[in-house]
């Protein structure tokens, strides 16, 4: 993993982190809606969008990582 992916996984974590803190703490009943969404699924749009983003994130890191692989034993 090259260090510009890992400071893009980073972030993309620190992201989600972010934006399940700004719900549990900016707003009434945070904490239930966290834990509703461990049980269900169901979250924020804000949330959503942050889990969107580490998981397109994710899968750029293990492309770039498995064309890395492929080309260093393709010679």
């Amino acid at each position: 993993m090259i260090p510009s992916q890992a400071e893009n996984l980073r972030k993309a974590i620190e992201n989600l982190i972010d934006a399940k803190l700004h719900d549990v703490l900016s707003k009434p009943g945070g904490l239930d809606r966290l834990m509703a969404h461990r049980r269900t699924g169901v979250a924020s749009y804000d949330i959503r969008m942050a889990e969107r983003r580490l998981q397109e994130t994710l899968a750029e890191t293990i492309q770039a990582s498995s064309d890395s692989y492929a080309e260093s034993y393709s010679a």
